[in-house]
């Protein structure tokens, strides 16, 4: 496993110097936000009203009600849930667009295409990629009727499967050799936003294991000839009502799929961009080979009969990225008892269970302005209740006995948390900080692809903050910059058993007045569902 760990080394921050970049922002090759498909012939989508909405706390217990059938109408939904835009930003002469899945430095690395059995959106079956400018399916392929067929009895009936793929160079082009840490919490934000749209809809989410990574590529039409940037498949999903266990698919549909004539061109993001060896070396070693599925379990998650019966879908749209903390805010303990319940796995099956793996990631909280809960370092251990490997000076007291919370030191961890996120105040300035520290070696110990898979974790473990923030009027940002080392001094970490791998900060968001809000998209068009008019 030496290359995901010197891989790992490079792309750390230290005091004394940041991992390699581009040292300069360079404005004119910075790529586009969104992949097209010129000359694909294009599907349009709808959605509902955002109030047609399932209760926001139901969805994380597992799928809402019966599937929905498989259809225009439901795939519009899952993908308006998930990966499409929120919102435009505007400000002097510039326009930007901000997504329901969140990304670092509002980048999106991140691509969706889908895989659909004839008689979902057409007749034939289709190979299509999701245009999230347009809220539209480009059309990468229609299967041949033999293949459709054998597409469609090797899916379960009502489901799909989806791809997600990466764009390295958008990130590479503000971050360099981090860029590949980027593109996996982004992941991983991606598959936990699909979850819980899909949980909506009374559908599941689970990872396919029994396809090597490295097929991916030509599964989706990623390995063709035209792409100016490189695009990587990183996995693949089923999507669709319950299952006990992953669809098989034969190799002739695999090779099948692989031989599709493809329409459309790829555009070009950049006049021209640099190269990033380790990106391409680092994504190449950590692609899991094909894996022996896994049964997918559907245990009851626990579920609060005190839980406020907010809407989801408004709270996915409006879902933000605070800039900056008022530094004066707080919160009571009782809602961030809340929010640690939600990020425990046996309180949140989805997203959590997606991939049919055990968590190995716990959180660090600096706790900054919590009424009831003294300032200080705390420890949630979502994998066990204490690890054997930190500080033994630490209190190590815990505060209850319902969740595996514990008290490590008190005090103002104010200036600690700014300093070890890169000298970020918004680390500071919110009511708690969060750092996730990932059992490392134990990962690495099944396969390098336990690397990546790590970083899925802690971007689910993110998106969910967001939403509990947004939950409770309040915002949350990720930060990806910090001090890798320094903060394992802090815990006493001397080895690689834990990695800190992202970090994130909580509070009441100070907004820029000089920025204007516009809708995500400004045709209106009618669902045939609901007959109303509706923006999309």
């Amino acid at each position: 496993m030496d290359e995901p760990r010197a891989y790992h080394e490079l792309s750390k921050h230290r005091p004394e110097r940041f991992a390699p970049g581009p040292g300069h922002l360079d404005w004119a090759t910075q790529p586009a936000p969104f992949r097209r498909y010129a000359g694909a012939r294009l599907i349009e989508l709808w959605h509902r009203p955002l109030e047609e909405s399932p209760r926001y706390d139901a969805v994380f217990a597992g799928p809402v009600g019966a599937p929905a059938p498989l259809d225009r109408s439901s795939v519009s939904q899952l993908l308006y849930d998930s990966l499409a835009l929120s919102a435009w930003k505007a400000a002097g002469g510039s326009r930007w667009a901000l997504r329901v899945n969140p990304s670092s430095g509002n980048l999106h690395p991140t691509e969706a295409y889908l895989l659909l059995p004839p008689g979902a959106l057409e007749e034939q079956g289709l190979l299509v990629h999701y245009a999230p400018d347009a809220h539209a399916l480009e059309v990468r392929a229609e299967l041949p009727a033999p293949l459709g067929e054998q597409l469609r009895a090797a899916l379960p009936a009502g489901g799909l499967l989806l791809g997600l793929a990466s764009i390295p160079w958008r990130e590479a082009w503000k971050y360099g050799e981090r860029a590949y840490r980027y593109c996996q919490h982004d992941l991983g934000h991606a598959l936990a936003c699909l979850a819980i749209a899909a949980s909506a809809l009374g559908w599941q989410v689970s990872l396919l294991r029994g396809i090597a990574e490295a097929r991916l590529d030509g599964l989706l039409g990623l390995d063709r000839a035209g792409f100016a940037e490189a695009e990587w498949a990183d996995c693949l999903l089923w999507i669709g009502p319950s299952q006990d266990a992953e669809p098989r698919l034969p190799e002739a549909l695999l090779a099948g799929l692989a031989a599709l004539d493809l329409q459309g061109l790829p555009n070009r993001l950049s006049r021209h961009y640099r190269d990033w060896p380790e990106l391409a070396r680092i994504h190449a070693w950590c692609r899991a080979p094909a894996l022996p599925p896994l049964l997918w379990t559907h245990s009851p998650a626990l579920v609060r009969e005190d839980n406020p019966g907010l809407p989801l879908r408004p709270l996915l749209h409006r879902r933000r990225s605070a800039q900056a903390m008022d530094g004066r805010s707080g919160i009571q303990v009782e809602l961030l008892r809340a929010w640690l319940r939600r990020l425990l796995p046996e309180h949140s099956p989805v997203p959590f269970a997606l991939t049919g793996e055990p968590p190995r990631v716990d959180l660090l909280l600096f706790v900054h302005r919590v009424a009831g809960l003294a300032p200080g370092l705390y420890w949630l251990g979502r994998c066990e209740d204490r690890p054997q490997a930190l500080r033994e000076d630490f209190l190590w007291q815990r505060l209850d006995g319902e969740l595996p919370l514990y008290r490590l030191l008190e005090g103002d961890a104010r200036q600690l948390a700014g300093f070890l996120s890169c000298g970020q105040e918004i680390a500071a300035d919110g009511c708690l900080a969060v750092a996730m520290l990932a059992r490392f070696d134990a990962a690495l110990a099944v396969g390098p692809w336990g690397y990546p898979r790590l970083y899925w974790e802690c971007g689910q473990i993110g998106q969910l903050l967001y939403l509990e923030a947004e939950a409770a009027g309040l915002s949350g940002t990720g930060i990806g910059c910090f001090f890798d080392d320094a903060l394992h001094e802090l815990l006493g970490i001397a080895d690689s058993r834990w990695q800190s791998l992202y970090h994130f900060t909580l509070g009441r968001a100070v907004w820029d007045g000089r920025l204007t809000s516009l809708p995500a998209y400004q045709q209106l068009r009618r669902s045939p569902k609901s007959g109303s008019a509706e923006e999309t």
